[in-house]
């Protein structure tokens, strides 16, 4: 594609440092999670002049692919491999999420207040420090808390919309879990009605990059779908494949928590949505939530393991041109003329998306509607 570059920021303050030539960059998005790019680099004159040895150290820079005048992909340098045989330099760049991988979810008070000690909490003697109990009215604003606990240890580039500390629901998050804020963001949009979530790169006026984080509602099955034509050549839309997995199917799950006082916590949801069509009871574990220590919580992710698994899963696979290329957690309806499918719309939404340096189209997985 015309106009593609890969550029260097520095991780901590955004700041523009260099351009780098390159042969090849792949890259993928995907829902409420990091994504991934690869860029090869072939040694030349320009490769060489840079000291790439020196500036590509593994998370002290971050790697963006911009095309068409927009940053398409960018994420921390999180390894490299120097190919001398073949004089190429392959990078393996994460997401606007892996810089929070790095980060733990403990309180801020912390960063001056620590001390190394035993920790022992009981009635007479609460977690004080080593809990951080964050309120709001949403999940959409306790997880804007999180990243903004997570900024106060350091600086790095992400910008937070605005967000409320007040409100009826409430999460604490003990530091002995030693958590970090990435994967207490994916328990947010594990959730029964949990978040959307998403770092999105944006060059700020000054040439520095910046992550724009967002949390929000699943987009509701109301809302206006994209519609993309995979009949006629024209639509630039061609259905690829579908792929069914039965290996998450589950129509009763079982869930062990944490601990309420000296009792594990257990509970169990079941669905006849399958059993009642001619399935037979497939039973199902989720043993994730080691830290959750209260019931209702447990009950919401099991609520939410069967809204994803209480059917079969198909996958749709879509070859579409970059210009209607949906983002993950779009809703778009297709409308497909297939040996197997036969004529029919079907009601998707995207949950990957990815595409490559020297294409205009792009390859989108997609999900039935519930």
């Amino acid at each position: 594609m015309d106009d593609c570059s890969i550029h260097v920021y520095d991780i901590t303050t955004g700041r523009h440092v260099t351009r780098l030539p390159f042969t090849s960059c792949s890259w993928t998005h995907s829902l409420n999670k990091p994504g991934s790019m690869s860029v090869d680099i072939a040694m030349s004159r320009t490769s060489l002049a840079l000291d790439m040895h020196a500036l590509l150290m593994p998370w002290r820079v971050i790697i963006a692919y911009r095309s068409d005048g927009r940053i398409t992909h960018a994420g921390p340098l999180t390894s490299r491999t120097w190919s001398a045989s073949d004089r190429k330099l392959e990078l393996t760049v994460g997401g606007g999420w892996t810089l929070l991988t790095k980060r733990l979810a403990i309180g801020r008070r912390l960063v001056s207040s620590w001390r190394d000690h035993s920790v022992v909490v009981d009635e007479k003697k609460p977690a004080g420090d080593l809990a951080l109990t964050l309120r709001g009215p949403s999940y959409r604003d306790i997880a804007c808390q999180l990243v903004d606990e997570a900024l106060q240890w350091g600086t790095l580039p992400i910008t937070l919309p605005r967000f409320e500390r007040k409100g009826g629901l409430t999460r604490t998050y003990y530091a002995w879990d030693l958590a970090t804020t990435a994967d207490r963001l994916t328990d947010l949009t594990n959730l029964e009605n949990g978040i959307e979530a998403s770092f999105t790169p944006r060059e700020k006026d000054d040439g520095s990059i910046t992550f724009d984080f967002d949390a929000s509602d699943p987009q509701p099955a109301g809302s206006t779908p994209r519609l993309l034509d995979a009949v006629v050549p024209a639509g630039r839309c061609i259905l690829e494949s579908v792929d069914a997995d039965g290996s998450s199917i589950t129509s009763q799950v079982w869930l062990t928590g944490g601990k309420d006082q000296d009792r594990t916590l257990m509970c169990r949801r079941t669905t006849d949505n399958l059993t009642g069509r001619g399935w037979p009871l497939m039973m199902g574990k989720d043993t994730e939530h080691t830290t959750v220590s209260v019931m209702r919580t447990l009950q919401s992710y099991a609520i939410a393991d069967l809204q994803r698994n209480a059917f079969p899963s198909e996958t749709f696979k879509l070859k579409v041109g970059e210009e209607h290329r949906p983002e993950p957690g779009d809703l778009v309806d297709v409308r497909v003329s297939d040996d197997f499918l036969g004529d029919t719309l079907l009601q998707l939404k995207a949950t990957d998306v990815s595409g490559t340096a020297d294409s205009d189209w792009v390859t989108v997985d997609a999900q039935e509607r519930n």
